[in-house]
């Protein structure tokens, strides 16, 4: 789907948030988790591993 392929935005200096997420890495075709910001965020960005396998792949 777009969504997988779409860029991962972890957040800006304005965003002090701090939540665990996970994003399809397209480089490596791989679910992977990282920290976002809170600002809004990319299409590319799943609460947990398991909807962003689903959805992307493993």
């Amino acid at each position: 789907p777009r969504r997988c392929l779409a860029p991962n935005k972890v957040g800006n200096l304005e965003c002090k948030g701090y939540f665990p997420r996970v994003f399809f890495n397209k480089e490596t075709g791989q679910c992977e988790d990282f920290i976002w910001g809170g600002c809004p965020p990319s299409p590319n960005n799943f609460k947990t591993m398991e909807e962003c396998e689903n959805t992307c792949g493993k």
